[in-house]
């Protein structure tokens, strides 16, 4: 009934062989026979009562047939409980005689020759892995290129030999063809090929090559049982291999000389790699001693622009100044006059003078650091006083773009020791940048003070980093939002706190020391990940397109960088493109100058 409800069944376009079996002996001679058996139907009961699981254990076990898909069915389920035979044999399926309709038995049958189908593909890229595993190692040692193309086609030849129909040698003529710029170069032949110079039949097959590669149709015929493998870089045909004889390969071992031919091509890549940077390390030794020589020049050029930019930036300051004294003095003038209409033209005058000012003095500074004359003037100052001078001055110019400027801060500022000119530069630095490319958006200016376990040689992690941070308890019956909210409103008007910072205590290697965190949040247009590493360079923004349309030289955050590792803390910075940046300045309360 099994056999003639499966005569017309067909799976891939191809009929199945049925064989028939009425005992676990006789079921065994023919698995022996036919090892490439696909599924199996396995009473469970034949000549004994358990011959069905006895015959699964031989064939998974003894005959190591892991592929055909094997399985069980039977009418007396109690014989043999579906869950422990599971459970114990490696079977694919387990069927009850009752339920095993003529549908049922063509479903379960395409489901196993799919599984089998499926199985061998994957057993048979397997071996081929294997194969290419086992020949190409040779390949990727440290050779001449006459070497490589020989071993080529050593190693391919061999891998044709190996095929399951190929028990005997048969491929023994074959070349290694090369294409570079159109032009063909014959490389390595073996067999009747091994003398290659002056012989037609080679030219013949270079020419069809070449058509092959330029996409043409060849009027050229390969030989019967020829077969052309390309060698291809990255899709690109850079070659071919040819061998005669190759008409018993079968498809799979084809496929596997295929697999063997792009790892030539790719050894072939890293080959000539190898061999430029070896020309390359030839000459390492000449081009260093050239670049020591650049090196020294460079450094005393760097040292004679250092000096230059720092005179003449004083030099410009005095023309400046007054530039910008009469101007002041022709607005007061214009005023006095009844001339308003003078006053946008000064105005303008007066903002590029201060633009002007803030450039040089920008690069004083920046020529300062390189020559590493930077000093630091220590005083000790109330934050408070420092955020609303800062506040002040940055106000007109975030009104000018629409912005909103959100200040918050904890309770207890208390005083900083530092330098205030450089901890204002810095603050005035980022609000300016953040300002700069935010428009109609919010920046939030936050300002907490903390006392926390800090390493000596470590800053602690700022707002939404890694670790954790101790903070000053909030006064009694206020949460931190109430807290914030309600200083924000009278920053403005905020009074020089007395506090002071409570001497050291040590904890075994580690120190409680009070660090100022000003942490500047822009709604503006945000950063690209890959230029966030940029940010902190001299003459650099993130986008170097967007100077001529928000301006800037590229030096205020690199010199803000420098003044916050002087004084011992740093900046950092977080930015998703199109939502906005974070700068978050870490600064120990009291400065010690090293």
């Amino acid at each position: 009934m099994t056999s003639l409800s499966l005569q017309k069944f067909k799976f891939a376009g191809k009929t199945l062989q049925i064989f028939q079996a009425v005992s676990g002996i006789e079921a065994r001679e023919i698995l022996a026979a036919e090892p490439n058996m696909a599924v199996a139907l396995i009473d469970v009961v034949m000549e004994t009562d358990d011959a069905g699981l006895r015959l699964v254990d031989f064939i998974r076990n003894e005959l190591k047939y892991s592929l055909i898909r094997l399985i069980i069915r039977t009418g007396q389920p109690g014989m043999a409980p579906e869950k422990e035979v599971i459970e114990r044999y490696d079977i694919d399926d387990y069927k009850d005689k009752t339920e095993l309709t003529a549908q049922k038995l063509y479903t379960s049958m395409r489901a196993a020759l799919k599984s089998y189908r499926d199985l061998s593909i994957l057993d048979a890229n397997r071996k081929g892995l294997r194969k290419i595993l086992d020949a190409a190692p040779e390949l990727y040692h440290p050779q001449s290129i006459n070497q490589f193309f020989n071993g080529v086609l050593t190693q391919i030849i061999g891998l044709c030999n190996l095929g399951e129909n190929s028990l005997i040698s048969t491929v023994n003529n074959g070349l290694v063809i090369t294409a570079n710029n159109n032009k063909i170069a014959v490389q390595s032949g073996t067999g009747r090929f091994a003398k290659v110079d002056e012989n037609p039949e080679v030219e013949a097959i270079t020419k069809t090559c070449l058509d092959n590669i330029l996409g043409k149709q060849s009027n050229e015929q390969l030989p019967p049982g020829a077969l052309m493998i390309p060698l291809e870089v990255h899709k690109n045909p850079v070659g071919f291999v040819y061998l005669e004889s190759a008409q018993h390969l079968s498809k799979a071992d084809q496929d596997i000389i295929h697999i063997m031919a792009n790892q030539c091509a790719t050894a072939l890549e890293n080959l000539q790699l190898y061999l430029e940077l070896k020309e390359a390390n030839r000459q390492t030794s000449y081009m260093l001693s050239i670049a020591e020589h650049a090196r020294k020049m460079a450094e005393a050029a760097n040292r004679a622009k250092a000096t230059f930019l720092a005179k003449m930036s004083h030099e410009l300051r005095t023309p400046l100044n007054a530039i910008l004294g009469y101007s002041d003095m022709i607005q007061e003038e214009a005023l006095d006059s009844g001339c308003e209409e003078l006053i946008p033209d000064l105005d303008k005058v007066q903002m590029a003078g201060r633009q002007l000012l803030d450039i040089i003095s920008n690069i004083l500074d920046i020529s300062k650091i390189e020559a590493d004359k930077l000093e630091l003037n220590l005083t000790e100052f109330a934050v408070t006083d420092l955020i609303k001078e800062v506040v002040t001055t940055i106000q007109p110019i975030v009104k000018i773009k629409g912005n909103r400027l959100k200040v918050e801060s904890g309770n207890q500022l208390g005083t900083l020791y530092a330098d205030y000119h450089k901890v204002r530069q810095v603050l005035f630095n980022i609000l300016n940048n953040a300002v700069k490319f935010t428009n109609q958006g919010t920046i939030t200016f936050t300002i907490t003070r903390r006392r926390q376990k800090i390493p000596p040689t470590e800053l602690s992690p700022v707002d939404g980093g890694e670790g954790k941070t101790e903070q000053q308890p909030l006064p009694k019956g206020e949460t931190e939002h109430t807290h914030l909210e309600k200083h924000e409103m009278e920053l403005p008007r905020l009074k020089t706190s007395e506090t002071q910072s409570p001497p050291l205590e040590k904890e075994g290697k580690e120190e409680l020391s009070d660090w100022l965190f000003f942490k500047i949040a822009d709604t503006g247009m945000g950063i690209p990940l890959e230029k966030l590493n940029m940010v902190f360079e001299a003459f650099t923004q993130a986008d170097n397109s967007s100077t001529r349309e928000f301006g800037g030289t590229g030096l205020g955050l690199a010199i803000s960088e420098h003044f916050c590792k002087a004084m011992g803390g740093k900046i950092s910075v977080c930015s998703t493109q199109g939502e906005g940046t974070t700068f978050t300045v870490q600064l120990p309360a009291q400065v010690s100058v090293k």
